[in-house]
């Protein structure tokens, strides 16, 4: 009885076992018939379609064999080919010009997202590093000023300003960063950063060239009101220098108002 108890449980599960497997067995057999008589079908109608396009072409044969001798019925023939042929051309260059239009829209919707992407994620200038020693900056910033380096010099001089700002080469800093951004084509930076140096260095040795330097600034914004107080004081300050010497000379340029140097 303990035996036949233990194995009623494991008949049960290999015959259910064997019920699962029947089924798909089943069923796969069924879906393998399907696909049997679908493929049956196919053929049959590849076979008759076969079977009408030969008719075809021979009765086209026939249509032609039997026009041959006739000089309308060919000419006809002759006509239909060339409209088809005309046609085809016709169509073939019409899908030419769309492939051209196509690859043209491409381009330019291509170079409006990289305009996007430019616009969205712009490329600074790249980091310079900033020594650590007081005179080694000094040197690196008058170096970028000689060397023309607009991009090193704007990260270098306000950073050394900030670290020394009661250091004498502050105020050179500067100047140079000002003059930098002048000669670079940014009059409305360069006067912000001459500003500085008469707010913060009044007794500057630099004095003259950064009043020079606004009124250059003003001037490259047709600004010759500003323009003219900055070299009046420059002349004023320095008369007998240089400095007082070409500021002389503005003011006469600003007096003569060469068509396009102040706005109206």
């Amino acid at each position: 009885m303990k035996s036949r108890a233990l194995l009623l449980p494991l008949l049960l599960t290999l015959g259910t076992g064997c019920f699962v497997r029947q089924k798909e067995f089943q069923a796969l057999e069924t879906e393998t018939h399907e696909k049997g008589v679908i493929l049956t079908r196919v053929a049959k109608e590849n076979e008759t379609l076969r079977q009408d396009l030969e008719a075809l072409r021979q009765r086209l044969d026939n249509a032609l064999k039997a026009n041959a001798d006739s000089g309308s019925g060919q000419s006809a023939i002759s006509d239909q080919l060339a409209q088809a042929r005309g046609k085809n051309d016709e169509l073939a260059h019409q899908v030419e010009e769309l492939h051209k239009e196509l690859s043209q829209s491409r381009t330019e919707v291509s170079a409006r997202l990289d305009e996007l992407k430019r616009g969205q994620t712009p490329v600074g200038p790249p980091p310079v590093s900033v020594p650590q020693d007081k005179k080694a900056h000094a040197a690196v910033v008058k170096d970028a000023w000689e060397r023309k380096d607009w991009n090193a010099l704007r990260q270098l001089g306000p950073e050394y300003a900030v670290r020394y700002a009661t250091d004498d080469f502050a105020d050179d800093a500067l100047y140079y960063v000002g003059d930098g951004e002048l000669k670079d084509n940014r009059p409305g930076s360069a006067l912000g950063w001459f500003n500085r140096v008469l707010r913060g260095y009044s007794k500057s040795n630099l004095l003259g060239p950064t009043l020079l330097g606004m009124g250059d600034g003003y001037l490259a914004l047709h600004d010759c009101e500003n323009g003219k107080l900055a070299f009046s004081a420059a002349e004023s300050r320095f008369p007998k220098d240089a400095v007082g010497k070409e500021a002389k000379a503005k003011l006469i340029k600003i007096a003569q108002n060469p068509p396009g140097l102040c706005a109206k």
